[in-house]
């Protein structure tokens, strides 16, 4: 996809915090940040600061700000995620770094089973505000579950987190969720199984 012009909106998307009780689900966080990151890249006209960016940021104590200014974006989403046993509660809010107001904020709660709901919801209200429609963005086209299994999509994300860690051992574990995954590759929608 050719780059936008400069002026074009831009966004990062910020690693969503985890508030589960046990804080244990850094990877699951880290897993709905970059499908939407995904989704919202989609997007002709939007520029997306990329995951390699935008995740240097996780835990970071810099100001929203200062951030954005680094990445050279002019709006941000931030998050965070809870989940206890099969509860999901997620936050997300989109924020204007120019006038430092939320032009939009909302919590989601549901079971597991409906995380891809969840994302498809959050992203397209993200591309409703930002008025992407002008630049041609359909929201009913941008999102589509990769899987019908949610077990195989949280083996996933398991899988990506260790591998994004690149040490011998997380690369052993990430190989490891992978092949636990790929026994319900044929769950998986055929655009995700492309990805394999």
């Amino acid at each position: 996809m050719a780059q936008a012009p400069p002026g074009d909106p831009s966004i990062a998307v910020l690693p969503f915090t985890d508030m589960s009780p046990e804080q244990d689900q850094g990877y699951f966080s880290d897993g709905i940040s970059e499908e939407l990151l995904n989704v919202l890249v989609k997007v002709k006209g939007l520029k997306v600061a990329s995951r390699t960016s935008s995740f240097t940021y996780k835990d970071s104590k810099l100001s929203l700000a200062e951030i954005a200014s680094e990445l050279k974006v002019d709006h941000i989403l931030e998050g965070s995620v809870r989940k206890a046993q099969n509860r999901l509660r997620i936050t997300a809010q989109l924020i204007d770094v120019e006038s430092g107001y939320h032009l939009w904020s909302d919590t989601y709660e549901a079971t597991l089973d409906d995380v891809f709901a969840i994302q498809d919801q959050i992203a397209m209200n993200i591309v409703e505000q930002l008025q992407l429609e002008l630049f041609g963005a359909d929201p009913q086209t941008l999102t589509r579950a990769p899987t019908a299994s949610v077990e195989a999509y949280e083996l996933y994300l398991l899988g990506r987190d260790r591998w994004h860690k690149r040490t011998e051992e997380s690369l052993r574990e990430a190989i490891g969720f992978f092949e636990r995954e790929w026994n319900d590759f044929d769950k998986f929608t055929p655009a995700t199984k492309m990805l394999h």
